[in-house]
């Protein structure tokens, strides 16, 4: 595994018998799916790419995105991973960054091809009829009357006809190679290009298979719902990586419509979901949700945002009646140690909890001078990771060393307890200072979600005559609810269990909360009403 590259440890991994990848609901085989990439990869040589160049990724979830990362695994080729909607300017600015040799795009998101053409890149043109059967034409015809195609454009269909085949001994990737770049807002709260090398996505493969004691290759015949774009190290590693190597097939859905992902987990007998909280939420909003085949269901993993505790419980109920032993589970991570270094699981269990460290990696709680803190003091969180990050593109910072091991100061602050559990306060960027008091808004937010009318909270810094107050914005449950007896509540809950500085001076009810392109609440913009 340590001299593997991914797209090795997919050919590894996956069941090429039963193995398949669900798209717009046609199947396509492992073995379509592995002969595509290594034609692709035929083409991307024969179009002048070669070890260390670049190939930017700018579409959805969708067969092309994989085959494009896999097919760059396997050249030495580094995968740049970007948003499908990010603005063209930025785009421009990004490519200019990474020194993008060539760009995939998906047709139906761009209105004119042509703005494309002084990007100084080798266009390759993806389609949704790429990978369907029925109603191919339909697609086809839709897509370009939707927009203007560019000519000099190299279509998707054309780089996988190949006869010829490239074998073991061609693959040119390496372990230690950069396989993709992924883009974070880093653990300083500036925007980062972060690096990612081959075997930090297979040691995490690797680590989470060893964290089940229960047998977890799929054989082809479980199915992982990648509902994380793969822009996320979370959907890349953990929904696609880490499932194809263990033998799951994959059922990509490129945009998140709730009810059309509970008809696609009944349908196909889904085993693994990966989500936001957002996303669960959402979900059990709709009666399609419920039913027999939830008792398919066996992992369910939620990360990104905050995750209450009510929440969970009230899921977990629902997992329960339908005979699901699936449960809810909390975790931790970020893209500098490619997405997940904690979680709970069925044998570690903690609530509150982002649970344990996962097997070969390290999380301790430093000091302000990086040196470890005893059990249950708060302190910022650092991660030691076998799946930690080559680095921040053109960057040499990233990394404190100690013991000649590096690590990763993640920005966020918690505790560890007695046990080994991981607790998450909030970003320390996020903390906001009153009066020489640190205060931590999750801390407010978790406490005043714990009411039951109330959806979602975010607490925000507001200023007035040069001092600093908290300002509290919520969303409810039930519209109709009494404005003045919400805010008498809340009040009430927050005045008990905190300290003066932390109750909210002021309190507003949104309709819904503003988020960013990862589905967390964009905080930055409610502080900026």
């Amino acid at each position: 595994m340590d001299n593997k590259t991914c797209y090795e440890m997919l050919k590894d991994g996956v069941d090429l018998k039963k193995g398949n990848i669900i798209y717009n609901n046609h199947k396509i085989s492992m073995k379509t799916f592995l002969k595509n990439i290594d034609d692709f990869a035929i083409s991307l040589k024969n179009l002048g790419f070669s070890k260390g160049d670049v190939l930017t990724i700018y579409l959805p979830t969708c067969p092309q995105a994989l085959v494009g990362f896999y097919a760059c695994s396997k050249l030495g080729v580094v995968a740049n991973i970007v948003h499908p909607l990010l603005p063209l300017e930025q785009l421009r600015e990004n490519l200019k960054q990474t020194k993008s040799k060539g760009l995939m795009y998906y047709d139906i998101l761009i209105k004119n091809h042509k703005d494309l053409a002084s990007f100084n890149q080798i266009l390759i043109n993806c389609s949704i009829s790429n990978y369907v059967i029925v109603r191919k034409l339909f697609f086809f015809l839709f897509a370009i009357s939707k927009c203007h195609t560019y000519k000099k454009a190299i279509k998707f269909a054309k780089l996988i006809k190949h006869s010829k085949n490239m074998s073991a001994e061609e693959i040119e990737g390496k372990a230690e190679d950069v396989v993709c770049t992924m883009h974070s807002g880093g653990t300083s709260g500036q925007p980062k290009i972060i690096e990612l090398q081959n075997k930090a996505l297979n040691e995490l493969s690797v680590s989470l298979e060893q964290m089940y004691t229960r047998k977890i290759r799929g054989g082809g015949s479980e199915y992982s719902l990648v509902a994380l774009p793969i822009f996320h190290a979370y959907g890349l590693g953990v929904s696609v990586h880490t499932c194809l190597t263990n033998q799951y097939s994959l059922i990509l859905v490129p945009t998140f419509k709730p009810k059309k992902y509970n008809s696609l987990i009944k349908k196909y007998n889904v085993t693994f979901f990966a989500g936001v909280p957002v996303m669960f939420k959402k979900m059990i909003e709709y009666k399609n949700f419920y039913g027999k085949h939830l008792a398919k269901l066996k992992d369910l993993w939620c990360g990104g945002d905050v995750l209450t505790e009510p929440f969970i419980e009230h899921f977990d109920t629902i997992m329960k009646k339908f005979k699901s032993s699936a449960r809810l589970f909390r975790g931790y991570g970020l893209t500098e140690v490619s997405s997940v270094c904690a979680c709970n699981t069925f044998e570690n269990y903690r609530p509150y909890s982002c649970g344990r460290a996962i097997p070969n990696t390290k999380i301790e709680i430093w000091d302000d001078d990086n040196k470890p803190l005893l059990p249950n003091t708060i302190g910022e969180i650092v991660v030691k990771s076998p799946s930690v990050m080559k680095g921040y593109l053109n960057e040499t910072s990233g990394f404190v060393k100690r013991n000649r091991a590096k690590w990763i100061k993640t920005g966020d602050m918690g505790y560890i307890d007695d046990d080994g559990y991981l607790f998450i306060l909030d970003r320390r960027k996020r903390s906001i200072k009153i009066n020489a008091i640190n205060v931590f808004p999750s801390e407010i937010e978790n406490l005043v979600k714990r009411l039951e009318f109330i959806d979602e909270a975010c607490a925000v810094p507001y200023h007035f005559n040069d001092k600093t107050y908290i300002k509290l914005y919520i969303t409810l449950k039930e519209k109709k609810l009494a404005e003045e007896k919400v805010k008498k509540e809340i009040l009430s809950i927050c005045r008990k269990n905190l300290i003066k500085y932390s109750v909210p001076r002021m309190i507003e009810i949104i309709e819904s909360m503003p988020r960013t392109n990862f589905g967390k609440v964009d905080f930055k913009k409610l502080e900026m009403r």
